[in-house]
């Protein structure tokens, strides 16, 4: 997601505005003061102010590319051969030097044998798809089970659309198009299987991008609890979001995190251990 620049009255208008178009909340934002505007003399003169916001996903990602198109430094430091040195009376075979594999990270997801009740679960999300009218998609399904042994193994469905429109319907508007996909195949397939397993539905990769943007933000804020000894609150999320940002820092030293609030206003808060 790119940065934006928004104008209003005055900075904190812009912000607000500029949040709300990003749907984000000020800590996943970095928020440069481009010009503070001036009210006038009543209403004469009056400029309004303007605000660069970037999320700070974005950057993270121009990072990641800045560091991949940097030479390494045995690339830069290498030097190139010298005309000067003798050559061997002969070449020798020289076996090449095995080079060790790095740790592999360790997944916080692994195939799992398959659920039962997998088949179901694509048949449901095809069936309402072609029901709602879309003609070009594909969907896949895989049974999951965490690697941290302490959650029940779930289905993932991945939706792929390859239509604009059809991609625009199910994920603007807050995602209320993936939500209540998400909410119906789930209810029908717990109704069908008598089985309180999860049914995830993705749509275009959206759930894991936005999964890797939460662990990512919950990661630095709570650098930022562990740094100033102060706790921050979260926007209101879904259950499944709050979901992600708990296990993101259940391991985290320093810090714990607890929900608080009802329904829809549901809130995630970190906090510093004393």
């Amino acid at each position: 997601m790119p940065a934006i620049e928004v104008s209003a009255p005055d900075v904190e208008s812009a912000i607000a505005q500029g949040l709300q178009q990003l749907n984000l909340i000020r800590a996943e934002v970095k928020i440069e003061v481009l010009d503070e505007g001036n009210r006038g003399v009543l209403g004469i003169g009056a400029k309004p102010a303007r605000v660069r916001l970037t999320p700070f996903a974005e950057l993270e990602m121009q990072e990641a590319a800045s560091a991949a198109a940097a030479p390494s430094v045995a690339e830069a430091s290498s030097p190139s051969p010298s005309a000067a040195e003798p050559p061997s009376a002969a070449p020798q075979a020289v076996e090449p030097s095995p080079i060790a594999p790095a740790p592999p990270e360790a997944p916080e997801e692994a195939a799992a044998p398959k659920i039962e009740g997998e088949e179901l679960a694509l048949t449901l999300v095809r069936d309402i798809l072609r029901l709602m009218g879309m003609k070009r998609y594909e969907v896949k399904a895989h049974s999951v089970v965490p690697a941290n042994g302490d959650e029940e193994p779930f289905i993932w469905v991945d939706v792929t659309l390859g239509n604009a429109h059809d991609e625009e319907m199910m994920l603007s508007h807050q995602r209320e198009g993936l939500n209540a996909l998400q909410t119906v195949v789930q209810t029908m397939w717990s109704h069908r299987t008598r089985s309180s397993l999860r049914v995830n539905v993705d749509v275009n990769g959206y759930r894991r991008r936005r999964e890797q943007h939460l662990i990512n933000m919950a990661r630095r804020l709570a650098d930022k609890v562990v740094a100033h000894g102060k706790p921050i609150t979260l926007e209101p999320m879904p259950a499944n979001e709050r979901r992600i940002v708990h296990m993101a820092l259940r391991d985290r030293p320093g810090v714990f995190t607890e929900s608080f609030g009802e329904g829809s206003s549901r809130k995630v808060q970190i906090k510093p251990k004393r």
